[in-house]
């Protein structure tokens, strides 16, 4: 019984000894110590911004996390970010992309997930040029201060309310209507609540498909971290499979409504869906690195929401 033993004590010892060789070789930033196999994933704690943030104040801005046996290096302020995002993104653009990843991007055919390549450039191309030049955020600008007016009197109405007298506003509330109003709005251009606070019906789908891929992508399942357990957990291809036929139902009905509108007008608006359709041709676009592209905006919109509203827990006295 003893012989069986001895190949498989010497496969773990031959990789462990390659994992501490890998950790020797590369000079790697500092960082939580990471167990066998599984790394760092049962110290990640379910609000994964906040726990970086913890590690940061103890290791340092740049850390290395381990998601099993695949290795993230984080950062943690605005300057290494432009150093990663703009100066260097030619040898960093090459991310780990997880079977989720890969599904929601269909292997790369946005920006966040792309390889770097003719495909990357391009993208890269538009959005510099084109989508976040000082002259298209400045003309939706009026987009930006109507929802601010419009959560001040929001703030205003609920304040002067007799039913409130006593009671404190959460401000969160409020911060989190205006993000999801302007992400709306930026991305596809529509605002779908309205001045009451109630939400329409491609406004509650928008919301289920957001819910749904978070529920989705944002595992932390140790068979999707360690790749060769993942055999034994095949992914959910069919959830999958609907999540991103709902999610592209709704986009090209929003670019249909767009296009009928467009071509109703004669002209073009500032946001980005409507950006993006009028340079499909210039650039060749496809529809999916379209829809990518502007789900890419939403997704990073509602990450930078879910850490500055997030953490806020402020009221307001009326």
């Amino acid at each position: 019984m003893a012989l069986p033993l001895i190949p498989i004590s010497l496969l773990i010892v031959i990789f462990l000894a390659y994992k501490l060789y890998q950790h020797l070789r590369f000079k790697l930033p500092p960082g939580p110590r990471p167990w066998p196999i599984v790394g760092n994933l049962y110290d990640i704690k379910p609000v994964r911004f906040r726990c970086f943030a913890e590690w940061a104040q103890a290791y340092g801005p740049i850390i290395s996390v381990w998601f099993g046996s695949t290795l993230n290096v984080i950062v943690s302020n605005t300057e290494l970010a432009k150093e990663v995002l703009k100066e260097n993104d030619q040898h960093l653009a090459d991310r780990h992309r997880s079977r989720s990843a890969a599904k929601f991007s269909r292997d790369g055919q946005d920006l966040i997930w792309a390889d770097y390549g003719p495909h990357y450039v391009k993208v890269r191309k538009v959005c510099t040029l084109e989508l976040f030049t000082p002259k298209r955020l400045e003309g939706l600008r009026p987009i930006r201060e109507d929802e601010v007016t419009a959560m001040v009197e929001s703030i205003y109405k609920d304040c002067n309310n007799p039913e409130n007298n006593s009671k404190g506003l959460l401000v969160k509330k409020y911060l989190g209507t205006v993000a999801f109003n302007n992400i709306t709005r930026l991305a596809f251009g529509k605002r779908f609540v309205n001045a009451e606070g109630v939400v329409d019906e491609q406004g509650l789908e928008f919301k289920a498909i957001v819910a749904n891929g978070l529920k989705l992508g944002a595992s932390l399942a140790m068979a999707e971290h360690i790749p060769w357990l993942r055999w034994m957990f095949p992914l959910e291809e069919e959830a999958f499979a609907k999540h991103g036929a709902r999610r592209d139902r709704l986009t090209r009905a929003i670019m249909e409504e767009h296009t009928q509108a467009r071509n109703k007008s004669g002209g073009a608006k500032q946001h980005f869906v409507d950006a993006l359709l009028t340079l499909q041709e210039k650039y060749d676009l496809s529809e999916d690195t379209i829809i990518g592209l502007l789900w890419d905006m939403i997704t990073a919109g509602m990450d930078t929401t879910a850490i500055s509203v997030g953490s806020q827990q402020e009221t307001l006295q009326p």
